[in-house]
């Protein structure tokens, strides 16, 4: 679950219930115009503002240097500045610099489960059985484990 964290007092929201206020409701410190941008601009005024967004209908995230082509079809969680990518083409930095602001932008979900399911019905109650003997391929492939749906009775 991505947050936006206040510099001021470490306190964590969620980009959807922040994003209407300008200011921290904890400790008042300004987050999204004035706060954190101006001071990268006095401190570093090469660096370009990146867009981080959120695709609301696929639920991708994305680290943009630019505008995007379609930025009402986005979610923005964060405008910040950083430095413009490097000789390589890589943002590395600026996701360094994102992460400062949201912790869990681009990481892994840690659990992250894997079910298994029927291809047809979509069922998750099946058996597991052995090949066995076939006329066809006799033997072969015998000792190999097959799927076999309970609810339509698909192999997989």
């Amino acid at each position: 679950m991505i947050k936006v964290v206040c510099e001021r007092c470490g306190t964590s929201f969620l980009p959807d219930v922040i994003r209407e206020l300008k200011n921290c409701p904890v400790c008042g410190e300004p987050m999204w115009e004035n706060g954190e941008d101006s001071i990268s601009e006095d401190g570093h005024p090469d660096w370009i503002t990146w867009y981080y967004y959120k695709d609301p209908k696929y639920g991708d995230h994305s680290l943009w240097d630019k505008l995007p082509l379609r930025p009402e079809e986005l979610e923005l969680i964060k405008e910040f500045k950083a430095p413009p990518r490097d000789s390589k083409g890589s943002s590395e930095k600026a996701k360094e610099i994102l992460r400062t602001y949201v912790p869990d932008a681009f990481s892994e979900p840690k659990d992250k489960k894997v079910t298994i399911c029927c291809p047809r019905c979509g069922s998750q109650e099946f058996t597991l059985l052995n090949r066995g003997y076939s006329i066809f391929t006799g033997f072969l492939g015998s000792g190999r484990v097959k799927r076999v749906c309970n609810r339509c009775k698909k192999e997989f």
